[in-house]
């Protein structure tokens, strides 16, 4: 299984706002077939991430949807790179390192505890977004 993300933004250059949108029939494709349908979509914050689990494939994924926005913003989706992210458990929010290369997710870095993203599903865990969301050096004042 791999897991792939659908991350709405705004361009570099603009400044962040609070926003009021609806992205409707979202699609996740792999070599022009849907691996994950995400539906309408309602965006109030940027970034907004949207996660999900697809079956195993390397081909790039693309997205998509049967409106396009009038306001500037930016859609991306791909499949999960390594780094950290925030992670809602039923015991609150943790931030939980993530390897793309093994699949695995790191439970206690001293211990080296490690589950995959089928152990991680049944526990009860969901994604919520990176750990670090990279600044991009433009000022929004």
């Amino acid at each position: 299984m791999n897991v792939v993300y659908f991350k709405v933004d705004h361009p570099p250059h603009e400044r962040p706002n609070s926003i009021h949108y609806y992205l409707k029939s979202v699609q996740l494709l792999r070599d022009n077939a849907v691996v994950a349908d995400f539906g309408d979509l309602k965006i109030t914050n940027l970034p907004a991430w949207f996660y999900t689990v697809i079956p195993t494939g390397f081909s790039k994924i693309e997205f998509s949807m049967k409106n396009r926005s009038q306001l500037r913003i930016e859609c991306q989706a791909g499949y999960l790179r390594t780094g950290e992210y925030i992670v809602l458990t039923p015991g609150g929010e943790i931030t939980l390192p993530f390897n793309a290369l093994t699949g695995l997710w790191t439970l206690n870095k001293q211990q080296q505890v490690h589950i995959d993203h089928q152990e991680f599903m049944a526990r009860n865990y969901s994604l919520i977004r990176p750990a670090k969301i990279l600044t991009r050096g433009v000022s929004v004042f």
